[in-house]
């Protein structure tokens, strides 16, 4: 066996291998395993590089994957490097250096837990690696079965060896039948359990309550049916402990010869996803199975989940008051929750952008506002307003994809203010009483002030009350083109400073958004801009020529005032002003059925 030294992979070698000056050696295979193994893993064959997954991959794979917005190829190498440790370290002793781990990888759904752990178990071209799809697989009846065929398939292809368990010994797992197993009834084909549970367990293994009176302990009282059944299965429970036996002794050897093929290192990686979505019987038993079966020192897995409801799954089998909690940390030797992600880049992996570009809005007539230069853009507004209420990733998707969905619906010449529908889709989410008090407007309410006076508390005041503040000065971006409106503008009533306003983008803090903006629209005020200048007589002035007087007026430089000023106006020009509290209501409630279900 040829053996290739590169630079800066030799060290730790015995003196007497690199004092020849070589560029390559021959080596019998036994020297060259000895040496391998006790030199040169802990050196530099498991030293892991960080992941790099800014960009789609260049080498050929087995599935495209786009570049990770998320940022979350660090968290793939942290985790990597933590599992080849748990997994197989020959720091420690003989006897321990190969362990069974299990880690659950927890993020909620619709959090992009496959492409992480897709894209992962793609970087691990140095270690044998198994990816099973429980979801996929939950149609049959046996995990042990999804497990095993997922790792002979998958080995097979990866190992310079056979991989294979004996027919008889697989063939043992095909499940008791459900009915008898779980004791869901008191007599199946005529066969009385109690006559069944009494042959097959000693008067010490049956409970107290549970022993049959002394008329039924007379064997020959027993039917042959139920004798012929209680004899396959205690012959049958025999040989799946046998057969088990044979299969963790397979996995071990598969271990140890993977520990020796070149190009390959411990541990194995087996990966398992979507088992949240699965039945939640069928999630249990492949818990079970990995716990119990799988538990193969060298070998690793990873279970994906959305572990808060997987334990809604839980206790959908063992009752509400249940401690899910403590069950599934039985199976686990440790949790990994994904930060929650940042909702304007995760959008943009989520949603169709399509719909908030101005190639596609021009196509169809319609107008948004905000007007934005890019989709990004648009979404980075949107998540502005999802995050200050703290909705959920999968609740995020949901809104957005309404939001596009109306979009997509409205008829030519139409518009609508976007940040007024994303700020109606999370109050009617977060908190739908409170929904129906604004869009009726019925919204009151009252606390105890100064001196036990009742005050009234104003919709905006109610809104931005249990907001951080860094939500709140999350700045949204208006893109304004001051030269489209020239010509309604420039005139000697108002003056020439309007020409100085400038194209681009102008911002506005979310705090502001939702008093002045979102709130005028379901409750009007005085007026939204008597805090920058007296109020002009009705009759001598409409009121878009107050807002065309209003920002000649007023400083050009760039300011929320300003932009509140410039939103003003164009409501008016523009026609937002039209839409009435019913349309909103209309598109919120016509959308909200429109349920996110994954990317399937």
């Amino acid at each position: 066996m040829r053996f290739e030294f590169a630079q800066g992979k030799t060290k730790g070698l015995p003196q007497c291998i690199f004092m020849r000056s070589i560029e390559e050696l021959y080596l019998p295979d036994f020297v060259w395993h000895y040496i391998k193994n006790r030199y040169l893993r802990g050196n530099w064959m498991s030293d892991i590089k960080d992941f790099d997954w800014s960009t789609p991959p260049n080498n050929k794979i087995d599935e495209y994957f786009p570049a990770d917005k998320l940022d979350r190829a660090k968290y793939a190498t942290f985790l990597t490097r933590l599992l080849i440790q748990e997994g197989f370290d020959e720091n420690r002793p003989q006897e321990e250096q190969k362990r069974n781990y299990v880690l659950n990888l927890n993020a909620e759904w619709g959090a992009g837990k496959t492409y992480f752990l897709k894209r992962w178990s793609q970087e691990l071209k140095n270690f044998p690696v198994v990816y099973i799809d429980a979801w996929q697989q939950d149609y049959s009846d046996d995990p042990f079965l999804t497990v095993i065929a997922g790792i002979i398939k998958q080995l097979s292809a990866q190992a310079h060896f056979t991989i294979t368990i004996p027919n008889k010994a697989a063939s043992m797992f095909k499940a008791v039948a459900p009915a008898i197993a779980q004791g869901l009834t008191k007599k199946i084909t005529g066969i009385d359990l109690d006559e069944l549970n009494t042959l097959l367990f000693s008067d010490d293994e049956v409970e107290e309550s549970e022993k049959v009176e002394p008329s039924k302990q007379n064997s020959s009282a027993f039917s042959p049916a139920v004798k012929a059944l209680a004899q396959n299965l205690i012959k049958e429970h025999e040989a799946k402990s046998k057969s088990i036996e044979v299969i963790k002794s397979k996995l071990a050897d598969w271990v140890s010869k993977f520990e020796q093929q070149e190009g390959k290192e411990l541990p194995i990686f087996v990966f398992i996803d979507e088992l949240d979505r699965c039945r939640p019987s069928y999630a249990v038993e492949m818990l079970e199975t990995i716990k119990h079966i799988f538990d193969v020192k060298g070998i690793v897995f990873v279970v994906a989940t959305d572990t808060e409801q997987l334990q809604h799954t839980i206790k959908s089998i063992y009752g509400e008051g249940f401690d899910a909690k403590v069950y599934l940390g039985r199976f686990f030797n440790s949790r990994y929750s994904l930060k929650r992600p940042v909702l304007k880049d995760f959008l943009s992996v989520h949603s169709d952008m399509t719909k908030f570009e101005s190639a596609y809005l021009e196509s169809k007539n319609i107008e948004l506002l905000p007007r934005t230069e890019t989709p990004e853009i648009a979404l980075a507004n949107i998540s502005a307003v999802l995050d200050a209420f703290q909705v959920s990733a999968r609740t995020a998707i949901q809104i957005t994809e309404r939001i596009t969905a109306i979009i997509a619906n409205l008829p030519s010449g139409k518009k609508v203010d976007i940040l007024v529908l994303a700020t109606l889709f999370c109050i009617y989410e977060k908190d739908h009483p409170l929904y129906e008090e604004i869009v009726s407007g019925r919204f009151k309410k009252t606390e105890q002030g100064s001196e036990n006076k009742i005050i009234n508390i104003s919709l905006a005041d109610f809104l931005k009350r249990d907001k951080s503040e860094e939500h709140l000065s999350a700045e949204l971006t208006y893109f304004i083109e001051p030269q489209s409106y020239i010509n309604q503008l420039d005139n000697d009533s108002f003056g020439p400073k309007i020409n100085s306003y400038t194209t681009g983008d102008y911002f506005i803090p979310l705090s502001k958004f939702i008093e002045d903006i979102f709130c005028n629209v379901y409750f009007s005020k005085t007026d939204m801009w008597d805090a920058f200048f007296d109020s002009y007589d009705g009759d001598k002035m409409s009121e878009l020529q107050e807002a065309e007087s209003n920002l000649a007026q007023h400083s050009i430089e760039l300011s929320p005032e300003v932009t509140l000023l410039w939103i003003d106006y164009i409501y008016k020009k523009d026609g937002y002003d039209k839409l009435t509290t019913e349309s909103y209501r209309e598109f919120v409630e016509l959308s909200s059925p429109l349920d996110y279900m994954g990317d399937n």
